[in-house]
């Protein structure tokens, strides 16, 4: 008989052995989790990693990092990336995976934790409430789409984990508005992945950007594993981000250049232009766990998306989980507040939507036309969803 331990949080102690089942299944090579997901695999955060033993082995893994979104307009809402998600095969349709799920979750809850994001298939986790959510575009560069001749810039240097340098990027990554809210030490965690190299031009201190027709500053950061690599992050002025692209083009080998970004980024004009193509897909899922705390975070993206509209209707909402309070959003002329119940508002007036988590996720965060039955003939869902969110693809846990 199987003796069977957890789930668990690890300790400081079993972290190589859970490394080992890590590297096993997802990265080949000894070491190669830690390095390619540091934020994730952190030997002094053991506190992130919830365990199975099977006869005192490690068989069953799953991870949660609790991470901050900025959501625009002041608001944050905190959201759990679950990663790491293995079994080893001798045990797997033993229900380890729901088992280690629902220990986070509980964390989650007894942490207050609004959201939680996670990548994976569609159908395997939408049992445990996860749903498609947001949108994210990739677009294609290569030399020959690149609009003019790609050029190698003396301006450019490559990020060696200069202070001066990770300085610049950090200060320009805290200027977009929707992201993962990080420190200098995230910063230096992120740009120091062994997967990713970033090129970076006008960077605090560098006598590179010294001459009068410098760009202002930007980087990028891509993967640099093959002659087909992505943008998984970038930011800053325009003609930087321009300067950047040609530059990467006219001196490295490459068969194409993707780019992942959010549709709303002010840097799409300037990648349209240079792409062959693009597509646009679903960004990450997203499970809610506290609808109010949820609400709550990204009400000033509400209101200044309502205020905007330039619409004067006065009007409440009520949305509700069925296993949950309902949380009542009111609006009006002057702006949007979100609390527990109905309001003020007469009842009759009150557009109530109940769904599961799956379809207010799809509801809040989806495609337009998957819940346009529920947004039409209600001015707020109509104007201010889906809610805007990104997270980088060089965060993504």
């Amino acid at each position: 008989m199987t003796d069977l331990e957890g789930p668990r949080l690890a300790t400081r102690e079993e972290f190589p052995e859970m490394m080992e089942l890590l590297d096993r299944y997802f990265a080949y090579d000894r070491g190669g989790m830690q390095a390619n997901l540091p934020f994730v695999y952190d030997p002094d955060r053991p506190d992130r990693h919830a365990v199975i033993l099977a006869d005192g082995e490690i068989v069953s893994h799953v991870a949660a990092v609790p991470q901050t979104l900025s959501t625009a307009f002041g608001g944050q809402v905190e959201c759990w990336g679950i990663g790491g998600v293995a079994t080893d095969r001798r045990y797997r349709g033993e229900g380890y995976m729901t088992d280690l799920l629902s220990f986070w979750f509980d964390r989650m809850d007894d942490a207050g934790a609004p959201l939680s994001d996670l990548s994976g298939n569609r159908q395997r986790y939408g049992h445990f409430g996860y749903e498609m959510a947001g949108s994210e575009y990739e677009y294609t560069i290569t030399a020959r789409s690149f609009d003019g001749e790609p050029e190698a810039s003396p301006t450019v240097e490559v990020y060696d984990g200069e202070e001066t340098t990770l300085e610049t990027i950090g200060g320009i990554h805290a200027t977009e508005p929707y992201r993962l809210v990080r420190d200098r030490e995230g910063d230096r965690t992120v740009f120091g992945q062994r997967g990713l190299e970033t090129f970076v031009v006008g960077a605090a201190g560098s006598n590179r950007g010294a001459s009068d027709d410098a760009p202002d500053p930007a980087y990028l950061s891509m993967t640099r594993r093959s002659r087909s690599r992505t943008i998984s992050e970038f930011g800053g002025s325009e003609a930087g981000l321009e300067t950047l692209l040609g530059h990467v083009l006219a001196v490295l080998d490459l068969n194409e250049l993707s780019v992942r970004a959010p549709p709303w980024h002010d840097a799409e004009p300037l990648l349209a232009r240079h792409a062959s193509s693009w597509f646009a897909r679903p960004h990450r899922k997203l499970r809610i766990n506290d609808l109010e705390a949820l609400l709550s975070g990204f009400r000033g993206q509400l209101e200044n998306r309502w205020l905007a509209s330039g619409r004067t209707e006065q009007g409440s909402i009520e949305l509700a989980l069925p296993e949950g309070d309902p949380v009542g959003i009111e609006y009006d002329s002057e702006g949007v507040s979100v609390g527990s119940g109905g309001g003020g508002v007469d009842e009759r007036e009150r557009t109530v939507v109940e769904r599961d988590r799956r379809e207010t996720v799809s509801l809040l965060f989806g495609l337009p036309d998957r819940t346009e039955s529920l947004r039409s003939g209600d001015p707020l869902l109509e104007t201010a969803l889906p809610l805007r969110y990104f997270i980088w693809p060089s965060e993504h846990a």
